[in-house]
């Protein structure tokens, strides 16, 4: 099949452009790791997810540009995009996710302590009577163990 120059040129700027996302999605998961402090377990399971969704970008767009057809100016365009994308963007961008993910978390600590808050009051408002009247209680059970143990009637036969 023949391809003009024109569909070619167009197919190899739209991978430079998948180039582009594929870094994004790598600069996502390399902040994800960064933040969440992931053990090896996890961050070998974030690599897999990186490749299925690195993959699944390259096809579509290699979908987009010619269809699937597998040339050397398709992964020529992505390698060229993501060099790109690291050379001009990276660095801004991870630092703007990180700020984000930091943002997020704090905003989600502050949301739980004051939904939590009115959670905690309750079982103090529970907890604090329940403890003191345990308290009460035990004093006479405790008295009555340690006087009648002292009379032969209650103790055990042997």
């Amino acid at each position: 099949m023949v391809i003009t120059i024109q569909s070619q040129i167009y197919a190899f700027l739209v991978t430079v452009y998948g180039g582009f996302v594929l870094g994004f999605i790598y600069d996502i998961f390399k902040v994800t790791r960064q933040v969440f402090r992931l053990r090896k377990t996890f961050s070998n399971i974030a690599d897999i997810i990186f490749w299925l969704f690195g993959t699944i970008t390259m096809l579509y767009f290699m979908y987009i540009s010619n269809y699937v057809e597998i040339r050397f100016y398709s992964f020529l365009g992505f390698a060229i995009g993501i060099i790109l994308y690291y050379v001009l963007l990276s660095y801004f961008i991870t630092q703007a996710l990180i700020g984000v993910f930091e943002f997020t978390i704090k905003f989600l600590r502050k949301m739980a302590e004051i939904i939590i808050y009115p959670i905690r009051i309750v079982v103090n408002f529970i907890i604090v009577p329940y403890r003191f009247t345990k308290k009460i209680l035990a004093l006479p059970v405790a008295f009555l163990e340690n006087n009648l143990t002292h009379f032969k009637i209650f103790k055990r036969k042997k």
